[in-house]
């Protein structure tokens, strides 16, 4: 598949320079950089409806689970708005 992306001309001249003192096509050390980072990057999301959710996903619930937990737990339920307010009178 051909594929056209924009990088930085100076980033550009160096990849084509080392790759040529190496002996290597710029298309080569790309193919070879897009391996290495599937091979060490977790997939970001899940795909199926069934699958276990990610590391992200759990996180954020239980987050938001904490937040409604503290919520729940507060001495004083008015707003930080609203205490401001009450102070200044």
């Amino acid at each position: 598949m051909k594929v056209t992306i924009e990088i930085p001309d100076a980033l550009y001249r160096q990849i084509k320079a080392r790759s040529a003192l190496g002996g290597r096509s710029v298309r080569d050390v790309t193919i070879e950089a897009y391996r290495r980072w599937l091979a060490e990057t977790p997939a970001p999301y899940v795909t199926t409806d069934d699958a276990q959710p990610t590391a992200g996903e759990t996180w954020l619930t239980a987050w938001e689970a904490l937040a409604v937990e503290t919520a729940e737990a507060a001495v004083d339920l008015r707003t930080p708005r609203e205490i401001l307010l009450a102070d200044r009178r």
